[in-house]
């Protein structure tokens, strides 16, 4: 079917034009879709991560301030005992 002007059916061929364009949309809708929920899942999993080394380090950090403690204890006792002694370290 020609219209005279050397085009078959341009009725069709601009409807499926804007169906090709209308379909590339919605898989481009769908794919940003699918890769938010891809990029949030992850995200979810470093937040947990990060929340597991938070609570890694503080139980590290509390060790750390006891032993510490017992060291500055044991060296005020070495220092006693040196000074009773009437000797210094």
């Amino acid at each position: 079917m020609s219209d005279g002007n050397g085009q078959n059916g341009t009725k069709f061929n601009g409807g499926a034009r804007w169906a090709g364009v209308l379909v590339a949309i919605i898989l481009a809708a769908g794919a940003m879709t699918i890769q938010w929920g891809v990029v949030t899942t992850k995200l979810q999993q470093l937040e947990k991560r990060m929340d597991e080394f938070i609570g890694e380090a503080r139980s590290i950090r509390g060790e750390y301030q006891a032993m510490e403690r017992r060291v500055s204890y044991l060296e005020g006792k070495v220092s006693g005992m040196a000074a009773s002694k009437g000797g210094a370290l």
